[in-house]
């Protein structure tokens, strides 16, 4: 058993719907441990004018990470994500990344955890930090709570329930 750390995201159609009904299929596979409350924060790396919901979810695994990211990827396409091949940010109703997997350090061309860009993104940290401040990043030697408070991105991440 491992503990993962995933972050969902969605910012077209009924958000809170989407991200209840990806942590119900994800459910059916794993251990919920933890989940946050949902966070509204603007895009991030490109300009839209959805804003996101984000939700950061502790689950108990029993597989590995890349068979993990294969349901997750599975999880979307049920859901209605459609995937461009051209690698740019864009709205989406459902987004699931995995940020942590256990104390493991993944790097291969289709994962990369933890996730590259966590401590760069208030969205990601803020929700994490409410379910797993203590967690020690592996590579990076900081909690998620010191990650937080050192994160130089000052968008506006509200809490809503």
């Amino acid at each position: 058993m491992i503990k993962a750390v995933l972050l969902l995201g969605s910012n077209v159609g009924n958000k809170k719907k989407q991200l209840k009904k990806a942590v119900e299929k994800i459910s059916e596979s794993h251990i919920i441990l933890k989940t946050s409350k949902y966070y509204q924060s603007p895009s991030w790396g490109y300009s839209s004018e959805n804003e996101f919901l984000n939700l950061g979810v502790l689950i108990e695994c029993h597989c590995s990470a890349e068979m993990l990211l294969s349901q997750l990827l599975n999880i979307e396409k049920q859901l209605g994500r459609y995937r461009s091949n051209v690698a740019i940010y864009q709205d989406r109703n459902i987004d699931i990344d995995i940020i942590l997997f256990g104390q493991q350090e993944i790097y291969n061309e289709n994962l990369v955890v933890p996730h590259p860009r966590m401590h760069k993104r208030k969205f990601c940290l803020t929700p994490l930090n409410e379910i797993v401040p203590n967690y020690l990043v592996p590579g990076m030697n900081k909690t998620i709570c010191e990650l937080l408070n050192s994160c130089e991105d000052k968008s506006n991440v509200i809490c809503l329930s």
